[in-house]
């Protein structure tokens, strides 16, 4: 009886963890490369024992099959990597507008890290990623993260067949969304960059022998920047509204 009791808790623990675990791995801050492998394991492990009180109910028993165990963790694979890949499309808004604003701003060669991307990108683009990703830990929305995947057995029900067409659907509207917020939320300085570009091919053809590049890009630059730090409280405000509003979806209503 006892190694019975062991062996059922043990099989809800490592589903649980296949779900968390997977889900783990794309979300920002926690399943990027800066992050050592064993602490992100030991995260995942630590939420999945954490959670399993609350989502081990819905974990239907141990399969007596091995192709049946197999389909059963195959399926709680998928539906965290789903998760954890909404919520980097989400994070990728930020990563659209940065790039847009770094060739408005003529810092495209001027590279940093970014921790979204996982690699090198412009400068803007590390920096808004960055500032994003620190608004979200500062206002705790990375607790709607963690909820969001509790609260996903409820919606995506263990040993259930997986929702293929929704999960496309999905992906496909936000990945539409994340160019539409991209280009919104860089729209002031593409129409600044439109107008300012045009008036110096104006006054290129008006004075030629004036060395029209050499003066433009400080003024390129500062201008750009000044509309930047202007713009970057909106931009954070209705990223953290975005970012909230995507993972909603995913919690029952209370």
């Amino acid at each position: 009886m006892l190694s019975e009791i062991l062996q059922l808790d043990i099989f809800r623990f490592m589903m649980a963890f296949a779900r968390i675990g997977s889900a783990l791995m794309l979300l920002p801050g926690i399943g990027g490369h800066l992050v050592s492998i064993r602490i992100r394991m030991w995260i995942a492990l630590s939420l999945a024992f954490l959670m399993l009180p609350v989502v081990g109910a819905a974990i239907p028993s141990m399969p007596k099959s091995v192709g049946g165990i197999l389909m059963l963790t195959f399926g709680e694979i998928v539906i965290g990597l789903f998760l954890g890949t909404v919520v980097s499309f989400v994070m990728s808004v930020l990563s659209l507008a940065g790039s847009m604003i770094g060739y408005q701003t003529g810092l495209t060669n001027a590279f940093s890290f970014d921790p979204i991307a996982q690699q090198q990108s412009q400068l803007l683009t590390g920096f808004l990623s960055n500032i994003g990703l620190l608004a979200i830990f500062a206002t705790n929305l990375h607790h709607l993260m963690f909820q969001a995947i509790a609260e996903s057995y409820d919606l995506f029900h263990p040993g259930q067949p997986l929702p293929w067409g929704d999960f496309t659907e999905t992906l496909s509207h936000l990945v539409t969304e994340t160019f539409r917020l991209g280009l919104q939320f860089s729209a002031p300085l593409v129409v600044a960059g439109l107008i300012f570009y045009t008036g110096l091919g104006l006054l290129s053809r008006l004075i030629p022998q004036l060395q029209i590049f050499f003066i433009s890009q400080p003024i390129q630059i500062l201008v750009g920047f000044w509309m930047f730090m202007a713009s970057l409280p909106m931009i954070t405000t209705l990223f953290l509204k975005f970012f909230e509003d995507s993972l909603i979806p995913y919690l029952p209503p209370r």
